[in-house]
């Protein structure tokens, strides 16, 4: 019988061991926050999130899939077809809401009519929330007697208009453009399935979101204190933000710069709807912490100068 020689755990598999033995510890001892966490998430998933998602990602499913957007690119005689892509990720995911964008970009890299490094660059321009989730929820809750909603929409979506142009202006094309070879037709169960499995992977970051904010903010009383919280989750976010006592200015302009950022927890979702090579959300964070930065100055000159 030959002499087997066991080698040791590698040192990243002993700190993920001792990751999760911490983590099992502190389920345990944050029970019933956990509990209160998991409902939340799950509630929050339930009723918002699965009927204003799931009905664009069945749509924007069925017309990848059937290379919609690859026909109707094959119409336009244009130089840069890349463009095209690249400016209709951008709008349908302003318009769409998270993570919708960053699933049409996924889209569009897979079937070769965007490069992996263009597609990460414009995950950030392709990412905001649904103007219905900013008008609906956001401006009428907690905006509507502090701010005009034309400059409420002007600060959220000014920042993304101006960086692409400049982007587009200073960046090289990488694109690889249009799609010569059309892939087959999904059928349509295999488009729903593949929604149902996106729309899971967002409930479980929003539950899990949820959960952390429930264990962490017991342990701070400190609103500046709480302030790296306040970037976590976008709803839970706005109505701690709504509930400190900062300046009025500032805080109007920390609730705009929070729907334009939208959360760790939103960058989580859009991270996992992504499958092409080389995926990450790093530009993602640093563009979004830009582009929500001019969100904040556009609100906060505006209270400033103008209320």
């Amino acid at each position: 019988m030959p002499y087997i020689i066991q080698r040791p755990f590698g040192t990243d598999v002993m700190k993920q061991s001792i990751l999760m033995m911490i983590l099992l510890i502190l389920l345990l001892i944050f029970n019933d926050a956990v509990i209160a966490g998991a409902q939340n998430g799950l509630l929050l998933w339930y009723q918002t999130l699965i009927p204003s998602l799931l009905p664009f990602i069945l749509v924007t499913n069925a017309l990848s899939e059937m290379n919609t957007y690859q026909q109707i690119a094959s119409r336009f005689s244009m130089k840069n077809i890349g463009r095209f892509y690249e400016l209709l990720a951008v709008v349908m995911g302003n318009l769409c809401g998270y993570p919708i964008g960053a699933k049409i970009i996924n889209d569009f890299t897979m079937s070769q009519c965007l490069s992996p490094k263009r597609a990460n660059e414009l995950l950030a321009m392709a990412s905001q929330a649904s103007p219905m989730f900013l008008i609906g929820y956001v401006f009428r809750h907690f905006l509507e007697e502090k701010l005009p909603l034309v400059i409420f929409l002007t600060a959220i979506y000014l920042p993304v208009c101006v960086y692409y142009f400049l982007f587009r202006t200073f960046s090289k094309n990488q694109s690889s453009g249009l799609v010569k070879h059309y892939m087959k037709k999904i059928p349509f169960r295999d488009t729903f399935m593949h929604s149902v499995e996106i729309m899971v992977t967002i409930g479980v970051y929003v539950i899990l979101f949820s959960i952390l904010l429930s264990i962490l903010l017991p342990l701070c009383s400190n609103h500046f204190v709480k302030l790296p919280l306040f970037f976590l989750e976008i709803t839970t976010g706005i109505k701690l933000i709504s509930d400190t006592s900062y300046n009025e200015s500032v805080q109007i302009a920390l609730l705009c710069a929070l729907s334009s950022f939208g959360g760790l927890c939103s960058a989580y979702q859009i991270k996992g709807v992504l499958q092409y090579k080389n995926a990450e959300i790093k530009r993602y964070l640093i563009d979004k912490c830009i582009l929500s930065s001019g969100t904040f100055f556009i609100v906060y000159l505006y209270c400033i100068y103008a209320l």
